[in-house]
């Protein structure tokens, strides 16, 4: 098990995508009384001094931003690393609490790019790991979060996860189980009774899944929705009215993959909010109570 430090790492390259995320990523370190660490990245030449002050030049800008300079409670830290950005961003999230990066959502060339990225990170990190679009970079405070559930462990993990970043902003959560009650399993598509039923199912199983979580803990205000339909297109959909969205990266049924393939086009370019995603690799490989998660080290003026 890796030892996680209370510190939030953002990836800066000097883009205004980048520089937005970091301000996103400021406000988050300030809400947990994390550190924060402007990472960016140079690739070694016939001048390696050089590079890393340019490196360097570029993380110590995005920090006298606006939004970041003088946020009150804020210790930031300016790094320069040689080396690949995927690769360095891996390597920060076996000590760091959150990874968090940005991009456009501009064009398709850039989202493109984005699921290569933000795949490879997902896929591997050892922490939760913030994707935050450009255009929606200042939903602040946090005062409203939907997280998917179906669940799957790696759900359970988000759902907690959301409910504890709740309890820090002062923020309500809606808990969302997307399913398909079209021809399912192959067959004839359900009746208006049967769906009814499947969707009421859903959110009974979903309320149990909640209560399992909070524990008798009333701090938080859980909504609970089992809606059919495309849990990405969902997901977005509900985006539009919440300041933050948080999934696990690998569950069951509708939730399963939101960050992968064809679905992370949907996600991504439909979302309104930025996207928190509870990594695969830290919920398979880390043997630990749910409410002890090590990436996620309790802040205990919040309980």
């Amino acid at each position: 098990m890796y030892q996680h430090e209370n510190s939030v790492v953002v990836g800066v390259d000097g883009s205004p995508e980048s520089r937005a995320a970091l301000i996103w990523g400021a406000h988050v370190a300030v809400s947990r009384n994390a550190t924060l660490r402007a990472l960016t990245c140079y690739q070694e030449g016939p001048d390696p001094r050089g590079s890393y002050e340019s490196a360097m030049s570029i993380a110590r800008e995005a920090l006298a931003q606006e939004g970041v300079a003088g946020l009150a409670g804020l210790e930031a830290t300016a790094v320069a690393l040689p080396g690949d950005p995927v690769e360095l961003l891996l390597a920060e999230s076996k000590t760091a609490s959150r990874l968090v990066v940005g991009y456009s959502g501009a064009d398709t060339a850039d989202i493109d790019q984005l699921g290569v990225v933000a795949g490879a990170i997902v896929s591997k990190a050892y922490c939760p790991v913030a994707v935050v679009p450009l255009q929606h970079s200042r939903r602040l405070p946090i005062r409203h979060i939907v997280v998917g559930v179906d669940g799957s462990q790696e759900s359970k993990y988000a759902l907690n996860l959301a409910v504890r970043m709740a309890g820090r902003w002062g923020a309500q959560v809606s808990a969302i189980n997307a399913v398909s009650v079209t021809r399912a399993g192959g067959g004839l598509l359900p009746g208006g009774d049967m769906t009814r039923e499947i969707l009421d199912d859903t959110r009974l199983g979903l309320e149990e899944t909640v209560a399992e979580v909070l524990r008798g803990d009333e701090t938080v205000q859980v909504r609970c929705y089992a809606v059919e339909g495309s849990a990405a297109e969902i997901m977005a959909e509900f985006s539009s009215s919440v300041d933050l969205v948080v999934v696990g990266a690998r569950g069951r049924g509708g939730i399963t993959g939101l960050l992968f393939g064809s679905t992370s086009h949907t996600l991504l370019l439909g979302t309104q909010s930025p996207v928190l995603v509870v990594p695969t690799h830290a919920t398979k490989n880390l043997h630990v109570p749910d409410t002890n998660v090590p990436w996620d080290v309790p802040d205990p003026s919040a309980q």
